[in-house]
């Protein structure tokens, strides 16, 4: 049976067609670990490569006193010659995934199918019957934002990297982050051990999934379950493999996390009822987009559509009421209005008749 690690040594050796037909056992190694795999030592790759002999999947050649290593090219399609057998609806499928996740995957993964990227582009460059609308599919599709689009902050490759790949193979790491609210200090940010559980990305901006295997729930506090939290790869300073694996937590499923812990609407607050006035059509994308399951749409006797549902209040939910502006007043709960009231009554004096200096 081929392991993993197997797999990933056939995809970095050569054939006799390269240009570059053989390795030497340390420079298997040093082309393992570049893509993320942890090898430990230069004998079990020399084990594995000679089991891969043995099953006639690789040969060996003795220069001097060096052992060197090719593969037999049952793979080399991978590596070259692919574009002539792929379809132009594989070519445009991987077209788009580099496009829009190119830059999300770890190198563990690119450094594979890199490869396949570059025969989807000669695929769909070749002047075939059906290459010119598949050619085109990549300027007729793309992604924007949603609200105002701000400048992303920068996020370093290597810190993404670094953090992909310990996301990838459950590595933990070893991190020095800076909280938006402790602003830049001069002392460096303590380091903290980390299990990385999973990457998001959200309005632009990405996000670590982690969990602090130092903060066991405490029962004696209610606590009953692994406290996970987000942290923006943007405001890493440093990240590092500690040189230890974790078994993954069996009780984490991102999809439920994103939608019950609702972590990425940022603060989020017990549920309420949300009752919301809206005057013209203000409320209509409402119709098609509901902001809560159990919605209910009626209509006032002012003529308004009241809008009900159960929401939890957090800055997000805020952030789009104060986007609709005066074309929706909140009805409850009635600590949300009063919010509301206040700082509307605020930005009326700011901006009433003879503030601007």
């Amino acid at each position: 049976m081929t392991s993993s690690l197997d797999e990933a040594i056939l995809r970095v050796l050569p054939t006799e067609r390269d240009a570059t037909a053989w390795l030497s056992t340390p420079e298997v190694r040093r082309r393992l670990e570049e893509r993320g795999h942890r090898v430990g030592y230069t004998k079990k790759v020399q084990r594995h490569l000679s089991a891969l002999e043995a099953d006639s999947r690789v040969v060996s050649t003795i220069n001097g006193r060096e052992l060197l290593w090719q593969r037999k090219p049952w793979l080399h399609g991978l590596q070259e010659g692919v574009s002539g057998l792929m379809s132009a609806s594989e070519a445009v499928a991987f077209h788009i995934l580099q496009r829009f996740a190119g830059n999300k995957l770890p190198t563990a993964v690119t450094r594979d199918i890199d490869p396949l990227f570059k025969a989807a582009e000669a695929r769909l460059s070749q002047e075939k019957a059906d290459s010119r609308m598949y050619r085109a599919w990549a300027d007729k599709i793309d992604s924007v934002d949603g609200a105002f689009t701000l400048i992303r902050p920068k996020l370093r490759p290597e810190i993404f990297q670094t953090v992909a790949t310990a996301t990838f193979f459950e590595r933990e790491l070893l991190v020095q982050y800076r909280p938006a609210y402790k602003g830049e200090q001069s002392a460096e940010p303590k380091t903290k051990t980390l299990w990385p559980l999973a990457l998001v990305e959200s309005a632009g901006v990405m996000y670590m999934v982690a969990q602090d295997p130092n903060r066991a729930p405490r029962p004696e506090k209610g606590e009953t379950e692994w406290m996970r939290t987000l942290y923006r790869l943007d405001r890493i300073r440093s990240a590092t493999e500690s040189g230890a694996s974790f078994t993954y937590p069996e009780d984490f499923k991102l999809r439920k996390y994103i939608e019950t812990q609702q972590a990425f609407d940022f603060l989020p607050e017990p549920p309420v009822c949300l009752e919301l006035a809206f005057e013209g059509t203000a409320g209509n994308q409402l119709r098609e987009s509901p902001m809560s399951k159990d919605q209910q749409i009626d209509t006032l006797p002012d003529g308004r559509m009241k809008v009900s549902g159960t929401v939890t209040p957090s800055l997000k939910l805020r952030w789009w009421l104060r986007a609709l502006g005066a074309g929706v007043e909140i009805l409850a709960p009635q600590d949300l209005r009063d919010e509301f009231a206040e700082d509307y009554r605020k930005l009326a004096k700011r901006y009433g008749e003879g503030s601007a200096q």
